[in-house]
């Protein structure tokens, strides 16, 4: 079967990789178009397109639904699996392919339908989470289900480390899917109840609130501390927070925000006990220890994190 992925995320990787391996034949990798970043404001590509150019594998970046149509047309892929792709496709699109689309999930739909499933599972205190394979209708997320494998979550497990394990799994899965679809097996439709959104996540979001219990802040941390990053407001500026967790020290204050500081850590007091931060970044600055940041800044314990 000749088959395209759409991506724009490097979780894609091991459905490629399975692909190629395999009898099928991978006509074409479809991505996102490049963007301006950094100071310089240099066109430069996403991760999945800079290493499926590094792989000399066939590579589309469309700008629009009209480039994307142009590409189909020309590529000839029977079926379209999309990965963390970020777009929706338009109807007319989706009849393209002999097969369709198929779209890898890391949720169990219907819960978490949406950009950030993992994250919001984690933050949520979801005991499990999971990969979901379904073929692609004009809803978010909607579309008749080809498998669905449930997996635990660790109770320190972060959302990168939950992508990376759950990606490892999925090439195989689609793998799976795609000799269904060779059978004829038809997909089931999605429950009508249980429905959940799992929004994308915005960099506002990382603000802490210290009057939260400590449980909740350490969820959003594992959710979101990696990207787009949790962080604090500390003598006006922007701090954001880095290997935090709870500790068992029998520390004073009740104050939430409170600051307790030791020669290598930042204790914050919150809810109900105490969180320790072990590196911060500053604003304008990199990210360092602690007690660097300590030393620099010459904090006390008088203060507080907003």
């Amino acid at each position: 079967m000749n088959i395209s992925v759409a991506s724009s995320s490097l979780v894609s990787v091991p459905v490629i990789n399975a692909l190629l391996k395999s009898e099928h034949k991978l006509v074409s990798v479809i991505s996102n178009p490049d963007r301006k970043a950094g100071r310089g404001q240099l066109m430069v590509a996403n991760e999945l397109a800079q290493w499926a150019s590094d792989n000399n594998l066939p590579l589309a970046k469309p700008a629009d639904n009209s480039e994307l149509n142009k590409h189909l047309l020309a590529a000839q892929p029977q079926l379209v699996v999309t990965v963390a792709y970020g777009k929706l496709i338009p109807v007319e699109l989706l009849h393209g392919p002999r097969f369709g689309w198929l779209n890898v999930h890391f949720s169990l739909l219907p819960k978490y339908r949406g950009a950030a499933p993992v994250q919001w599972a984690i933050w949520n205190g979801e005991e499990e989470t999971g990969i979901t394979i379904f073929k692609l209708d004009k809803g978010m997320d909607t579309g008749p289900i080809y498998l669905k494998v449930a997996s635990p979550l660790g109770e320190t497990e972060t959302t990168h480390q939950v992508l990376d394990r759950l990606s490892q799994d999925s090439g195989m899965h689609v793998l799976e899917v795609i000799g269904q679809i060779s059978k004829a097996v038809r997909p089931t439709a999605q429950p009508l109840s249980g429905a959940t959104l799992a929004p994308k996540i915005s960099k506002e979001m990382g603000s802490v609130d210290w009057k939260r219990f400590a449980i909740e802040i350490l969820r959003q941390y594992r959710a979101i501390g990696e990207k787009p990053g949790t962080f604090t407001n500390f003598r006006g500026e922007r701090l954001l927070l880095h290997g935090m967790s709870i500790t068992s020290d029998p520390l004073t204050s009740t104050l939430t925000g409170s600051l307790l500081i030791t020669d290598t850590a930042i204790h914050v007091r919150c809810a109900d006990s105490w969180i320790k931060v072990d590196e911060v970044t500053p604003a304008g600055k990199k990210r360092m220890k602690a007690e660097e940041f300590i030393r620099g800044a010459r904090i006390s314990s008088d203060e507080r994190f907003e």
